[in-house]
């Protein structure tokens, strides 16, 4: 086996004893697995994960990232697995690329957590102490439904 970073070897569609090598299996189910993780949390498993609402939003853009390039590798690999190479989908530099992009985001996501969370945190926990001492005293909160259309306050109803 020669230099599995030569050009040759990245652009030379894989034999099919070479398909569901050691490495292929381990690109599958890492990508499998990220794949899935990424849809549970881009759905309605977020309230479990993430109480608070920045963190909510931030855990759900995050899982839609993830959920793109985790489903590009697996779609490369379904190329693969089925021994067909349209435009050269096949070749296993896309595999790589794969790779290269999950480790990209990971650092991203990590960067994201470390550098500019906490401040939206602060920012926002700001707005909230802003918000409750600037709330007037003694005034009703606004109405809703029947009374806030007949024009009476939650008080005087």
């Amino acid at each position: 086996m020669g230099n599995p970073f030569s050009w040759q070897s990245l652009t030379t569609p894989p034999a099919t004893e070479e398909v569901f090598s050691l490495p292929a299996l381990l690109f599958l189910v890492l990508f499998g697995v990220g794949f899935v993780f990424a849809a549970v949390l881009s759905g309605q498993a977020v309230g479990r994960v993430a109480s608070h609402p920045i963190v909510r939003r931030m855990v759900r853009r995050d899982a839609g990232m993830a959920l793109w390039v985790f489903g590009a590798g697996l779609f490369f690999f379904g190329i693969r697995a089925l021994g067909i190479n349209p435009f050269g989908f096949g070749e296993p530099i896309w595999l790589w690329l794969c790779l290269l992009a999950a480790l990209a985001l990971a650092i991203y996501f990590v960067y994201y957590w470390r550098r500019v969370l906490p401040v939206q945190l602060r920012a926002f926990d700001q707005e909230r102490v802003k918000r409750r001492y600037l709330q007037p005293k003694g005034k009703a909160v606004p109405a809703t439904g029947s009374a806030a259309r007949s024009g009476k306050t939650a008080r005087s109803s």
